[in-house]
């Protein structure tokens, strides 16, 4: 449903990926940024090295499953109650959202479908290819609502739909995971437009901020004090969101835990 890319693009995705593996394959991810926010004291919930540990193995193994982006992601064809499309976070892709895919389906949810955008170009022009994917789904589904799960920053591309880009009504719940809606400052550390949108008072997610929340689309933000990318104890919701902040899993392992899959099942079953 998505359309094809140039070989430049292609070409500046596999070397993003490539930079990526490495960082997580020799450990200075999540090693970095644990060390950093502990020498800073920041609260990094319960059993930290545990949560590091866990966090540097989940992070080598998806990386190696990244070329699995390539296929439909387990529960494409399921029919459930609304499409699930999950939406990637920076410098992945929807290999990433395996675990968490399976255990969908396997509830009955779906059909589930990845997608995929540049996570090195702008937010809002993420948000409308998002709106042109929702709309294809509902078309070629036939369903009149979808439900988005994104994690990282690929849940502040679905509050952008959401909330400034006409998605209200067209999404049914909008789920996040780990995304920075408050900023972080390792943000400044990447490459691209996120290094300015994704930051502590950027203008995009004051905007974002002060935007009216959505009337038709039920919010649910998954943080967690053991991230050490986008801590939970720092970050703030909007007015209309549910939050579940958990005590001590990484960033990439909210992808696959067992408990944020049970909290997520129960939310996209009610409706």
């Amino acid at each position: 449903m998505q359309r094809r890319h140039s070989i430049r693009h292609l070409a500046w995705r596999g070397g993003v990926a490539a930079i990526s593996s490495a960082l997580m394959w020799t450990g200075l991810y999540p090693g970095l940024p644990h060390i950093w926010r502990a020498l800073s004291h920041h609260d990094l919930g319960e059993r930290p090295l545990r949560a590091a540990a866990i966090e540097w193995a989940l992070s080598a193994a998806l990386s190696l499953a990244r070329p699995a982006g390539f296929l439909p992601l387990p529960g494409a064809h399921t029919r459930g109650p609304r499409p699930i499309i999950l939406v990637h976070g920076y410098a992945m892709n929807r290999a990433g959202f395996l675990p968490l895919a399976w255990r969908l389906r396997a509830a009955g949810l779906g059909p589930i479908l990845g997608f995929e955008y540049w996570t090195l170009g702008r937010t809002a022009a993420a948000a409308r290819q998002l709106g042109w994917f929702v709309d294809q789904v509902r078309t070629t589904t036939g369903a009149s609502h979808v439900d988005i799960i994104g994690h990282s920053m690929g849940g502040v591309v679905g509050r952008y739909y959401v909330s400034l880009a006409g998605g209200d009504g067209a999404v049914a719940n909008l789920i996040t995971l780990g995304s920075p809606h408050t900023g972080t400052e390792l943000s400044a550390l990447g490459l691209g437009h996120p290094t300015r949108e994704l930051v502590l008072g950027s203008t995009l997610l004051t905007r974002l901020a002060v935007a009216p929340p959505p009337t038709r689309t039920r919010l649910t933000f998954v943080w967690s004090r053991g991230d050490a990318l986008v801590p939970g104890a720092y970050q703030l919701a909007a007015p209309a969101a549910e939050v579940i902040i958990l005590p001590d899993i990484g960033h990439v392992t909210l992808l696959a835990s067992r408990r944020v899959a049970r909290a997520l099942i129960a939310r996209l079953s009610e409706r």
